[in-house]
């Protein structure tokens, strides 16, 4: 009687692994990053529970998994920073934020009223 074999599932792990691995390495940086980054913040905050911790720290590592792909093209585009190095400092910069992003927003929104208000030709 024949041996049972299981070449054909590590043929198949094999054959996952070739065609994930190099887009799996890279979403391994960005939740490395974020979590490192995310750390910062978390050891200064009053939270009540481990729970919300946890929370807050699940909630900051998918925000970067999905900001960090378009703002690592942006600095590529912008500024010749490679993507692979430019993943691992942006997820980094969104957890290191963690729940500060009122100031960047606000800023961001009176900065798009004073250019909107120069490009009408309104002055205040």
């Amino acid at each position: 009687m024949a041996e049972p074999t299981t070449a054909s599932g590590i043929s198949i792990t094999a054959l996952l692994i070739a065609l994930l691995g190099p887009l799996a390495g890279q979403y391994a940086v960005i939740v490395m990053a974020a979590l490192a980054g995310a750390l910062w913040p978390l050891s200064t905050m009053d939270i009540p529970t481990r729970l919300s911790g946890a929370a807050f720290l699940l909630r900051i590592v998918l925000s970067a998994v999905l900001l960090t792909g378009s703002a690592a093209w942006y600095l590529e585009t912008n500024y010749g920073l490679p993507v692979v190095h430019g993943m691992a400092v942006v997820a980094f910069l969104i957890g290191a934020m963690g729940n500060g992003w009122g100031p960047v927003f606000s800023a961001m929104r009176s900065g798009l009223s004073a250019f909107v208000r120069a490009a009408g030709g309104q002055e205040k």
